[in-house]
């Protein structure tokens, strides 16, 4: 990697850009266009707030390429923006939202599980192929802070994995 210091062209990108551009840099995901973890982590704090990982995204990156992959995280977005939660991209396939109860994070979470396994989407495979995918799954966590949800996801995914 070139040393910042050094690399005149970047400097001079970074110099030019507007504070809205830099803003946007450092608070948005490229990926999704939501919010990512640094706006979750500086923005206003949360009574509730869940954590949420796309099931089986290893295997449809592994069949149909990465931009599969990228399609339904995208797609994942748009369906937790849709059913009306205040949704963040972490990383990968992993999403955080906040919430004012349980009750309202749970809902809107099952509501874009039903959206999201049964409306399906095409994606650009290897090759240029486009395939027809039937629809997705993902487990969701929830707790009053990061480290709960974390772990309530843990058991959600043990319990499906038990559950085959």
């Amino acid at each position: 990697m070139t040393d910042r210091r050094i690399d005149h062209l970047t400097r001079k990108r970074v110099a030019q850009m507007s504070l809205e551009e830099m803003r946007r840099a450092l608070l948005v995901s490229d990926k999704t266009d939501l919010p990512n973890r640094r706006a979750f982590d500086e923005g206003e704090a949360s009574p509730w707030v869940a954590m949420s990982d796309v099931n089986g995204l290893k295997a449809l990156n592994d069949k149909f390429g990465y931009s599969a992959g990228d399609t339904l995280i995208r797609r994942f977005a748009e369906v937790l923006v849709g059913v009306g939660l205040d949704a963040y991209h972490d990383k990968g396939d992993e999403f955080l939202c906040k919430g004012k109860s349980f009750q309202e994070l749970n809902i809107k979470l099952s509501q874009a599980q039903l959206i999201l396994g049964q409306q399906p989407f095409a994606v650009l495979g290897v090759g240029s192929r486009v395939a027809t995918i039937p629809g997705a799954d993902f487990c969701f966590g929830i707790g009053t802070d990061l480290r709960e949800a974390e772990v309530s996801l843990k058991r959600q995914k043990e319990l499906r994995k038990a559950s085959r």
